[in-house]
């Protein structure tokens, strides 16, 4: 088994070490932190991140307080599907997602995997 720690949302709040405990500046660094687990039947991704939709039309999904105050930086490379895919792997390997709780910057990215929901996969 092997385990890939995947930061697939960055958001800069005002705050600095308020928020995240280390910034010098003025703004904090938080990262949504997912794990890809690989496993002999898959992957396993625990968390999705930001998804596809909320990089390409955050306003569509996000409401413009949660992206002001949090100053989301939308960026396709933090993505899951984007990373799983530098580590060499498919989408369509992924066989299974553990979500932890359901706020956007860790469920966000689910749809991005639609086998899955679409009970497409074993």
């Amino acid at each position: 088994m092997r385990i890939h720690h995947l930061n697939c949302g960055c958001m800069c709040p005002i705050g600095g070490v308020l928020f995240d405990g280390f910034s010098r500046g003025l703004t904090s660094h938080l990262v949504c932190h997912c794990l890809l687990i690989e496993t002999n039947q898959g992957l396993v991704l625990v968390d999705t991140g930001f998804g596809l939709r909320d990089i390409q039309a955050p306003r569509s999904r996000l409401s413009p307080f949660f992206i002001a105050f949090n100053n989301i930086q939308f960026d396709r490379q933090l993505s899951a599907i984007d990373q799983i895919e530098r580590l060499g792997f498919s989408p369509e390997d992924v066989r299974h997602i553990i979500l932890t709780h359901l706020d956007f910057d860790h469920a966000g990215g689910l749809e991005d995997f639609p086998a899955l929901h679409n009970g497409e996969m074993n």
